[in-house]
């Protein structure tokens, strides 16, 4: 089962959810990520990882996807997103 399937399942009962991409918890430069507040990216996380899911495995599934989707960019922008998230939450 793909990351996005994992995602639905937990979010969205099954259904498609509409942030399944994931791009708004780890694109910075997404329109998803500027979407969303700091605080529903860190709930995004604590959900899916209270829902069994191996955030290092997530991310890595999330990186081989957008690199098989000719996305370099996006897969290598995960890091970035971290780190914001981690300085957002050590500045409170």
């Amino acid at each position: 089962m793909q990351y996005q399937e994992k995602l639905d399942q937990i979010f969205a009962n099954g259904d498609l959810w509409k942030h399944r991409t994931f791009r708004t918890v780890l694109d910075p430069f997404s329109e998803e990520y500027k979407g969303t507040t700091q605080e529903q990216k860190i709930n995004y996380l604590k959900t899916s990882m209270n829902n069994g899911l191996d955030l290092t495995d997530l991310i890595e599934e999330y990186k081989v996807f957008y690199v098989q989707e000719n996305k370099p960019h996006v897969a290598k922008s995960v890091d970035y997103a971290l780190a914001n998230l981690l300085t957002g939450i050590l500045k409170d």
